[in-house]
């Protein structure tokens, strides 16, 4: 196994997880991967990427019904032959090869876990105030009340948390869970980057890579 430095990004939605994981990945020359390895999944099996799409995130359980319901309102259904848990083992084989290739952050997909095996796996949870998710969501998407995106943030936990517990039998969000658990609200974005790169650099050099 190489000394390949891998940062694993678990987040709630709204908390900025792809911004921060994109910025600590520029600073640290490291390549990112999030809807990226999407892409990377289905090219190393020549499989459609709408099928990881579909998937994304979602368990087994969730999946299955809802292809369903696509299949009964007349929506595609895919007849793939593939369970959305061969495409999580899939995708999951895809997480280890890029690991062992070079250093990476990697966003969501439960790589952590899938990664727990890796001591260069630098496991992070990103969480934030209600407050702050909202008025960052609010600057992505106009014309939707805070209403209409605390329910989203809601759902999109939901299944972040289902998908995850599911294939990990761990906890999402659960601080002991992970490496470092950090509240984005508490110094904000640009600072909580700077803390997550000097945090990453030591216990890097705890491992002996030096980045």
């Amino acid at each position: 196994m190489g000394k390949n430095i891998i940062i694993s990004i678990g987040r709630q939605f709204g908390a900025g997880g792809r911004r921060i994981g994109k910025a600590l990945a520029e600073a640290l020359n490291f390549d990112y991967y999030d809807n990226e390895l999407i892409t990377a999944t289905a090219k190393e099996c020549g499989l459609d990427p709408e099928f990881f799409k579909k998937a994304d995130e979602k368990s087994e359980k969730n999946y299955f019904l809802q292809q369903i319901e696509e299949y009964i309102s007349g929506g595609f259904f895919t007849n793939s032959l593939l369970s959305n848990d061969q495409l999580f083992k899939l995708q999951s084989d895809t997480i280890r090869k890029l690991a062992e290739e070079k250093p990476c952050v990697i966003v969501g997909r439960c790589s952590d876990y899938v990664l727990r095996d890796n001591p260069y796996c630098i496991s992070i949870f990103l969480h934030s105030s209600d407050e702050d998710r909202i008025e960052r969501i609010k600057k992505r998407m106009e014309g939707v009340s805070d209403d209409e995106i605390t329910d989203m943030m809601k759902l999109a936990d939901k299944r972040r948390a289902h998908y995850y517990n599911f294939y990990s039998n761990k906890t999402w969000g659960m601080s002991s869970t992970y490496t470092l658990s950090v509240d984005v609200s508490a110094l904000g974005e640009k600072q909580t980057i700077d803390f997550l790169l000097a945090f990453i650099k030591q216990k890097a050099h705890q491992l002996g890579v030096d980045l």
